[in-house]
Order: C-alpha cells, then sequence, then structure tokens
C-alpha cells in the first residue's frame, strides 16, 4: 500500500464513519480539534497525528487501523473453523504491520518537512 492509497483511505474511512453520526464540526469539537482540521483530513491536505488518530478512531468508535482499511473491495464470507480463525488472525497482525509501517513512514515524512 502507498502512501497515497493510505491518505485515500484514511479521507474516505474518517468521512465514512462520521456519516450520520457527527458533522466535522460536531467531530472536532468532540475529540478537541478544529473543524477546519477534520475539514483538510478528508481532503487529503493534512495527515493527522498519531494522538489525533486515536482520539478520531475512540470518537468514531472503530479501532485506529479500520480507519485506513480501503473500502473499495468486496467483502468475501469465510466459514468460521479454528484454522480459519488462525490464518485470519495471522493475515489481520500482518495487514496491521503493513499499515503501522506505512502510517510511521508517512509521520517521519510529515516532521521532516515540519523542521
Amino acid at each position: 500500500m502507498t502512501e497515497k492509497e493510505l491518505h485515500e483511505s484514511l479521507a474516505l474511512n474518517i468521512k465514512r464513519y462520521r456519516d450520520g453520526k457527527f458533522t466535522q464540526e460536531t467531530l472536532a469539537e468532540k475529540i478537541g480539534i478544529s473543524y477546519q482540521a477534520i475539514n483538510a483530513f478528508e481532503g487529503k491536505r493534512r495527515f493527522p497525528s498519531p494522538d489525533t488518530l486515536v482520539k478520531l478512531a475512540t470518537a468514531l468508535n472503530v479501532e485506529v487501523y479500520q480507519l485506513f482499511v480501503p473500502q473499495d473491495t468486496t467483502p468475501i464470507i469465510i466459514e468460521e473453523t479454528p484454522e480459519n480463525e488462525k490464518i485470519r488472525t495471522q493475515l489481520t497482525d500482518e495487514i496491521v504491520e503493513e499499515i503501522r509501517y506505512g502510517v510511521n513512514k508517512m509521520l517521519d515524512k510529515i516532521k521532516k518537512e515540519s523542521m
């Protein structure tokens, strides 16, 4: 997953998860930032800090990694078996690690640009 794809998924997911629950203004107020910041995140003009990502996920009642999962894929139903659960856990761990790596890389880039 590229940095651009991560940013795109984040922007779409913030909007998707807040839709019908929060306006940009009410979400911003809930987590203690400006509505312009929410607008910038959804518009892919800014990337939230790790602390803000946690606050966003908490307010939207999702896990942080869910903010980065692309939503343009068709869901697949898989039978629940112990073996499948083990595979699902392993794949989830790998995906989360890949997302974590991409986010950290992006945050490092943002830090360098702000110095």
